[in-house]
């Protein structure tokens, strides 16, 4: 696809010009519109569309209690497949071409990914405890390894997902890594969400959560470790020693009153890669990357007290790492106006997306969703949520 016309952002500075983004020789004439790499969101449970605003307001253990571990139990392919459609149309409205999925039916996630044509790394969520999905931690293993070693729809690959070292025995999270060593696998996982975790993980091992995954031998360049709120500066230089990368999910971890805030000046001065996410879509309540940039900026801020910590171009960075796609943002948008720094206004104010150019194919294109119906999707959902609350 060649680009014409193009203000576009190329990772540090605004410049204008003409842009390649695929083999095809067709042309997309841009004016009017900013071009940025498509938002990449690095942590998230697509199909918990489904309890969007379920349980809200209720302290996090009561909420997964009382409300999400038994919706999740009454959980069927179907119900996941049009709980991630939905998450699609949201993904593919706000710019967000890829995500990193950790949740139950993956199947369906992946038949989600293939009609909607964006991109998707996907895992299931491996507990000690069964589920509607699997049995226990060892059948949740004999899935993971089927997914890494079948057949996959374009754009679907495939991780090895741990729940957390709270859900996990060490034999399983031990297990679940040399499932990924072999077949050179993401593996991701939530570690020091909360400071209970954490002091839970040190009482019992005498080791804080990522000082204890790098004695079982977790961490590595192809570790994702999402949330990190609760870090310990030793933990910041073993992360950087051992290459992995951390998910910052700041809307989740306030809208949950997790208390800590990530360490992200000490994660990224010691060289720490670190990508954004929005958790689930039931404790965030959006899956909207341009919100969690704001939010992850203005947090660090204030927890900080120093306006120069966590910079829109930084939160960009984040939030588009990896990407290999394209969005447009319409610079016409009142939210974009005046256009003094273009990226601070799309970190703090937001813009509208027109346009999401996925492998060399508009996903959405003036505005509409090319491949598949969304009013239908909609639909569908309501239904599917109507019963799942039922």
């Amino acid at each position: 696809m060649i680009i014409n016309n193009a203000t576009y952002w190329d990772g540090s500075r605004i410049a204008r010009g003409r842009l390649r983004n695929g083999p095809s020789d067709e042309e997309f004439d841009a004016t009017g519109r900013l071009a940025i790499p498509a938002f990449s969101n690095a942590h998230t449970h697509l199909a918990m569309t489904l309890m969007r605003g379920a349980g809200d307001g209720l302290k996090l253990q009561d909420w997964l209690d009382r409300v999400i571990f038994p919706m999740e139990q009454r959980l069927t392919p179907d119900l996941v497949y049009k709980g991630a459609m939905l998450g699609c149309v949201e993904l593919i409205r706000t710019g967000c071409s890829s995500f990193t999925d950790m949740y139950y039916f993956v199947e369906s996630a992946a038949r989600a990914v293939e009609t909607a044509g964006i991109r998707g790394l996907l895992g299931t969520p491996i507990t000690g405890f069964g589920t509607p999905y699997y049995r226990d931690a060892e059948d949740a293993l004999r899935i993971a390894e089927s997914q890494l070693k079948g057949s996959r729809p374009p754009r679907v690959d495939y991780c090895v997902a741990p729940h957390s070292i709270y859900l996990c025995s060490e034999d399983v999270l031990i297990r679940a890594k040399a499932l990924a060593r072999k077949y050179g696998a993401k593996l991701t996982t939530h570690v020091s969400e909360t400071r209970k975790e954490c002091v839970d993980c040190h009482r019992k091992t005498g080791l804080w959560p990522v000082e204890y995954l790098d004695s079982i031998g977790l961490l590595d360049e192809d570790t994702v470790l999402s949330h990190a709120a609760w870090l310990t500066k030793m933990e910041v230089r073993i992360l950087a020693d051992r290459g992995c990368t951390v998910v910052h999910c700041p809307a989740s971890n306030m809208k949950l009153a997790s208390g800590g805030v990530m360490p992200l000046p000490e994660l990224l001065a010691a060289g720490v890669k670190v990508a954004l996410g929005t958790d689930g879509a039931s404790s965030n309540n959006s899956l909207d990357m341009m919100h969690e940039m704001k939010i992850g900026s203005l947090l660090q801020k204030s927890h900080r007290w120093d306006a120069t910590v966590a910079p829109a171009q930084v939160l960009m960075r984040m939030a588009t790492a990896g990407s290999k796609d394209l969005a447009f943002v319409d610079l016409d948008d009142v939210r974009m106006l005046p256009h003094h720094d273009l990226i601070a206004n799309l970190v703090y104010a937001g813009g509208a997306v027109t346009d999401l150019l996925v492998d060399d194919r508009f996903v959405l294109r003036d505005g509409v969703i090319t491949t598949f119906d969304e009013g239908a999707v909609k639909r569908e959902f309501i239904e599917a949520a109507a019963e799942l609350r039922q």
